[in-house]
């Protein structure tokens, strides 16, 4: 019997996701559209179209688990489904969290002006670097679904232990280890933040520099470069923010793994979208090309798309 806290959820779940298959759709469909007029994508579009058809990937899943969840309780905690479910947020999760930091990378050594050897050296081969995160993204996903693997194995014979035995020694044994399991799998996603929290300090850095040098050269308040620093800073700063919301609500959602909680499997359900809508509709807002072509899809600004939507940095 479904009450009005699950119709209220759904409402929620259901808002959330037209909001993030519409704001993840245009960005994604809009590269595209530019990728095949022009036979050519930069680096930083190509990275948004892959970013914003995975994160469509992640709201298709979190719909389905919320429909299941109030429909299908039953079903929702058994053994089979739990694997795919956990599977599939290990896979979009991955995918959101390393491209968004190859997108962070790419806005440092873009943007960011400093004179040290190696950061010149790593700035004059940006597409190297970015191709070395991926690598070790693949590498780190790799080395996580082998531990997945062994979390599931451990986690069917810590079901078994308790349908034969009573609450023993061994089946605490059993859910200590099924812990330490789930922590390292968290563990991999502190690299990507990482690299972002490294990378947007440089660029909140290089604006300082930056500004300091341009009052004594510019009577203009803001040139273009310090325009693309506060654009950097914004997306990167907003990344950095809405990845830590949705690590401690992704932490909590690993921590209740032996719970059944239904109310608060639907507020963690509720929050762990909010990162990739949100993100994107920043991304859309701070490039002048797709905001103007944004509005005019809304119908808010009058005339049609002309020319198709210019990279990331075009302004």
């Amino acid at each position: 019997m479904l009450t009005s806290l699950h119709f209220f959820f759904l409402f929620m779940a259901f808002s959330q996701f037209v909001l993030g298959i519409w704001g993840n759709g245009f960005l994604g469909l809009i590269h595209c559209i530019h990728w095949i007029k022009r036979s050519k994508i930069s680096l930083p579009d190509f990275i948004i179209m892959i970013l914003a058809f995975s994160r469509i990937f992640l709201q298709c899943a979190v719909i389905f688990d919320a429909t299941n969840l109030v429909l299908y309780p039953d079903l929702y905690y058994e053994i089979t489904l739990r694997q795919i479910r956990e599977t599939v947020w290990m896979l979009s999760n991955y995918l959101n969290n390393w491209l968004s930091t190859c997108l962070n990378v790419f806005y440092c050594l873009k943007i960011a002006i400093f004179s040290h050897p190696a950061f010149l050296w790593l700035k004059w081969r940006i597409s190297q670097v970015i191709a070395c995160i991926l690598l070790a993204c693949g590498l780190f996903f790799f080395f996580n679904t082998m531990l997945l693997i062994r979390k599931f194995n451990i986690y069917s014979g810590y079901l078994k232990m308790r349908l034969i035995t009573n609450y023993t020694e061994n089946v605490r044994r059993k859910e200590r280890e099924l812990y330490v399991f789930h922590l390292l799998s968290l563990l991999w996603t502190v690299i990507p933040f990482i690299i972002s929290l490294f990378s947007c300090v440089l660029v909140i850095l290089s604006l300082r520099r930056h500004t300091r040098m341009m009052q004594h050269h510019v009577t203009a308040p803001r040139d273009v470069s310090t325009k693309a620093h506060v654009r950097a800073t914004v997306i990167m700063c907003s990344f950095l923010l809405l990845f830590i919301f949705h690590f401690v609500f992704f932490f909590i959602e690993r921590a209740i793994t032996f719970l059944q909680d239904a109310k608060l499997i639907m507020i963690i359900e509720l929050a762990i979208p909010v990162y990739p809508s949100v993100h994107t509709f920043i991304l859309i807002l701070q490039n002048k090309n797709l905001k103007q072509a944004f509005l005019r899809l809304l119908w808010l600004k009058k005339g049609c798309m002309k020319g198709g939507v210019r990279g990331s940095f075009n302004h």
